[in-house]
């Protein structure tokens, strides 16, 4: 089981941008229906009721203290489902019940939370990525805040906003980060991740048949079941012709299984232009495979899955395996009645944090309109037409050259080549094709530029195999698979995101591959594992440090992740088969962590919080070779060893730092107040080995007095036999 644990709204850690280490007011153990929500690009909450406490109950006290903090704007942390961990929660609303006694609790992911409560005034920035953007907009927020922005998209659009809230400049308005990015929201504590696909694939399939107790289908989406296959193509003499079919359409193979058919006219020009395609048997063949390429003849599902109803089926153990699934995961559901594999993916979940198990689940396509593909071309054309209008000179003079060049041109001759059946276009300096230097040559082969004549060389061409050459190519924006030459050269490399993937040439032996980051923020170099994108190691360099960090599933694994930063070295452990050295100038002091991150504190004995060290034993260095000016400690000013015991006492107490987490347990031991100056270091520590070695020095003096005693009793006894 996993209880939740409370915070006030200004706890120290918090309100500095850290998840909290320490253990806040306590652990929420009075907790009833307690259910946590996540939505696919939606809210993402806490609910649960908590119970006023008994004047019997052990714990009191403690449970008085957490039943009174429960109110809005304190912080709750709890484990959120199997794979994302703990994360934080802002209570938005606490309801009293006076009659059942107990309170109603709804909390909000805190960056939700806080988010929804800052806005900013305008944010304009040209070619930049999602992280960047959402940066400038926290930036700009009027309250500052802790929160910052991460993502794996290296793409870049012009992003202006004005007059919203941060929270809707993410998500929730026309021109926010996702409408502009389509990227997927994970709300991380202080960090806000855009990923380009969020969630993976863990093999999960299951089959779905309907009438099953716990499950509930829905069908969503337009679908079509009928088409009207047509195309016009070239007819070879300049004209154009229609081609269709003599049967008019094509039918799906479920076309039955609606009360009529859902039709549609489908073009298919470009495909049969593509394939040199020119007869009604060719079209019929694209026709009758659209359905199965598109899958456009079945149903948008989605499943909505209830793990407390389906448990008590004899069905449930096959689709147990959907408690193995996350947020935007994808599923392979085999679906009964359309005989068909189906992908979908993770839209929502309901977990029960106590009992650490899934409430519901719900599976279904992203909420996109039908017209959701041309929208997004029409916005990255739009950005595109943005990038090129930006401010980048080069470009518009580029532009400008070009324009100069064409409406400048003064004659020029236009000839079809050869007159009988003419086969090429050629715009040439003169009307004779053996007199001419510049030539614009095109035909079915491509299209040619030459200034030598029309045998070339062709040294700027477009040829029909999809080959580009050109001496200088100026553009907004460049996309490839690969690109592939010897240097890039440039005054000047600027980037929001520089991204390289590296793999070996000789195949792809290696159960890894490689990645590089150059981004605003520094420098980032992963290790990623192929069998499963969220698993992998990652090297960081930025302006606060450099970071060495391990991923499993998305989610950092602190104890196997280190940071070098302005505050030192921040590590789970230091191994070494030999020894390891410390280097310092004064002492080595083991503090908390969270306090030695607080600004202001310096260092001394009363800044921070001291924690404790377990060995298997302690060696003190106490070689003659490190020592000199001998004196026996009988032979100094110091009081005696026996003296130093008498008058220092044992104490039992409790430490103020232990009562800061809850802590009540007894300790016992000395107060450095009371010891004299040589037993211990700045008035308020005691020095052990000193300590050690004055009991040593007790144990010889009271040795001394000992044998003292012993030879006045051997007197006395001498004494009394002479006596009798």
């Amino acid at each position: 089981m996993s209880y939740p644990t409370l915070y006030k709204a200004d706890d120290p850690e918090i309100l500095n941008g850290f998840v909290p280490t320490n253990n806040g007011l306590g652990t929420l153990t009075n907790i009833a229906n307690a259910v946590v929500s996540e939505e696919r690009q939606g809210a993402f909450t806490f609910s649960f009721t908590y119970y006023a406490p008994n004047d019997f109950d052990d714990d009191y006290e403690i449970q008085k203290v957490l039943f009174e903090n429960l109110k809005k704007r304190a912080v709750v942390k709890v484990k959120v489902n199997d794979f994302d961990g703990e994360k934080l929660f802002r209570i938005d609303e606490s309801q009293f019940d006076a009659i059942g006694e107990f309170k109603e609790i709804t909390a909000i992911a805190i960056a939700q939370y806080d988010l929804a409560a800052n806005s900013f005034v305008g944010v304009d920035k040209k070619s930049i990525t999602p992280a960047t953007a959402l940066n400038e907009v926290l930036r700009a927020a009027v309250v500052p805040n802790k929160f910052t922005a991460w993502s794996d998209i290296s793409i870049t659009s012009n992003y202006k906003l004005d007059y919203k809230t941060v929270a809707e400049a993410i998500a929730g308005t026309e021109g926010s980060i996702i409408d502009t990015w389509r990227t997927e929201l994970e709300w991380d504590d202080f960090t806000i991740r855009l990923w380009k696909n969020r969630g993976t694939n863990r093999g999960v399939r299951i089959a779905y048949a309907k009438n099953l107790v716990g499950l509930v289908e829905t069908e969503t989406g337009d679908v079509t079941t009928r088409i009207i296959p047509f195309a016009r193509i070239d007819d070879g003499v300049g004209g154009e012709i229609e081609l269709r079919l003599s049967e008019t359409v094509i039918d799906a193979e479920n076309v039955n299984e609606t009360e009529i058919p859902l039709a549609l006219p489908v073009d298919f020009s470009s495909e049969m232009q593509d394939a040199g395609y020119t007869t009604e048997d060719k079209l019929r063949t694209l026709a009758q495979a659209w359905f199965e390429k598109t899958g456009n003849n079945i149903p948008k599902i989605s499943l909505e899955v209830d793990f407390v109803q389906l448990a008590k089926t004899e069905e449930y153990k096959e689709f147990a395996v959907l408690e193995q699934v996350a947020l935007f995961d994808t599923v392979e559901v085999w679906h009964e009645r359309y005989n068909k594999k189906i992908e979908t993916r993770v839209n929502k979940y309901t977990y029960d944090p106590i009992d650490e198990l899934y409430l519901t689940l719900e599976l279904g396509d992203a909420k996109y309109s039908l017209s959701a593909s041309s929208e997004m071309s029409a916005r990255e054309n739009a950005q595109l037409a943005d990038k090129i209008n930006g401010n980048y000179s080069f470009i518009e003079d580029a532009i400008k050259k070009a324009t100069d060049l064409i409406t400048g041109n003064s004659g020029g001759y236009v000839v079809l080549y050869p007159p009988s059946r003419p086969a090429e276009i050629m715009i040439m300096d003169t009307e004779d094709v053996t007199t001419s230097k510049d030539v614009l040559r095109i035909n079915k082969s491509g299209i040619g530029f030459s200034s030598s004549g029309i045998d070339g060389p062709y040294e700027t061409a477009w040829t029909l195999d999809g080959d580009f050459n050109a001496k200088f190519i100026t553009a907004g924006t460049l996309r490839a698979i690969d690109i592939e030459g010897v240097t890039i050269t440039g005054s000047t490399v600027q980037a929001d995101l520089f991204s390289a993937q590296f793999v070996p040439k000789d195949g792809d032996p290696s159960p890894l591959r490689y990645k590089l980051d150059l981004a605003g923020a520094g420098m980032i170099f992963q290790a990623i594992q192929r069998s499963n994108a969220r698993n992998y190691t990652e090297t960081q360099l930025s302006e606060s440090g450099i970071d060495f960090r391990f991923f499993n599933n998305g989610e950092i694994r602190t104890e196997r992740s280190t940071s070098i930063n302005d505050l030192g070295i921040e590590t789970p452990s230091i191994a070494n088969t030999g020894n390891i050295y410390l280097r310092s100038e004064n002492e080595a002091r083991v503090v908390d962590d969270s306090d030695f991150k607080i600004p202001g504190h310096d260092g001394s004995a009363d800044s921070y919080v001291y924690r404790n060290i377990r060995a298997k034993g302690f060696i003190q260095h106490s070689t003659v070779e490190r020592k000199q000016d001998f004196v026996k400690y009988e032979d100094t000013e110091r009081i005696k060893a026996i003296d130093i015991v008498k008058s220092a006492g044992v104490f039992e107490y409790r430490l103020k730092d232990d009562l800061a987490t809850n802590s009540f347990d007894k300790k016992i031991g000395m107060l450095a107040e009371m010891l004299p100056e040589h037993l211990k270091t700045d008035g308020k520590s005691i020095d052990m080995y000193a300590v050690v070695t004055n009991l040593w020095q007790y144990a010889r003096e009271n040795e001394e007095e000992k044998q003292q005693m012993r030879k006045e009793i051997d007197e006395l006894k001498e004494l009394v036999y002479s006596l009798a």
